[in-house]
C-alpha cells in the first residue's frame, strides 16, 4: 500500500511541475508561434524594481543543435519570422524604454531570425510596428530572436 501511495504521490508531483511548466510558456508559445523545448538550460533577466505597470524580462534559453534545427524548419516556414536586419524602429523603440538595461542582455548577432509580437489589445495585426508607433497608454511586446551562430534563443518582453 506504501508503494502505491509513493507511485501516485510522485505521478501527482510530475504532472503538476508539468503543468506549472506548460503555463509558463504559453504566451511564450503563442508570440514565438512554436513551442519551446521546456528542458532547456535557461536564464532569466528581469526587473528587479517593477511595479504595478512595467513588467520587462529577457529569457535567455540554451538549444542543443537538434533543437536549433528543428526550430529553424518551422521558423522558415513561417512568414512573421523575419532573416533580416532588426527593423530600426522597433529597436529604438525598445533601447528606448529598456529598465535597467535589460533589453541589451540580448547581445548584437550577426545571424539570426526574429519575431515581433504586439500583445496589446485592439492592434489589427499582431506583427505590425507600425501599429507599436502609436501613441497608446498601454502596450504589450514580444520580440523573439534565434542566434544561429551560438544556438541560443532570446525571447524579450515588455509590459507597459
Amino acid at each position: 500500500m506504501k508503494r502505491i501511495f509513493a507511485i501516485f504521490s510522485i505521478a501527482i508531483i510530475l504532472i503538476l511541475v508539468c503543468l506549472v511548466l506548460y503555463f509558463n510558456d504559453m504566451q511564450m508559445n503563442e508570440c514565438l508561434e512554436f513551442r519551446v523545448p521546456k528542458l532547456t538550460k535557461r536564464e532569466v533577466c528581469e526587473l528587479q524594481d517593477s511595479d504595478l505597470f512595467n513588467d520587462e524580462e529577457v529569457i535567455k534559453i540554451y538549444l542543443s543543435k537538434t533543437q536549433e534545427e528543428n526550430m529553424i524548419k518551422k521558423i522558415e516556414k513561417n512568414e512573421n519570422w523575419k532573416n533580416t536586419k532588426l527593423d530600426e524602429r522597433l529597436e529604438e523603440r525598445l533601447e528606448f524604454h529598456t529598465r535597467e538595461n535589460i533589453y541589451y542582455e540580448i547581445p548584437k548577432i550577426e545571424n539570426y531570425y526574429w519575431i515581433f509580437t504586439n500583445r496589446s489589445n485592439g492592434v489589427n495585426d499582431k506583427h505590425s510596428i507600425d501599429e507599436l508607433l502609436e501613441d497608446r497608454m498601454y502596450y504589450a511586446i514580444s520580440l523573439g530572436i534565434l542566434d544561429m551562430d551560438n544556438n541560443i534563443l532570446y525571447y524579450y518582453e515588455y509590459d507597459k
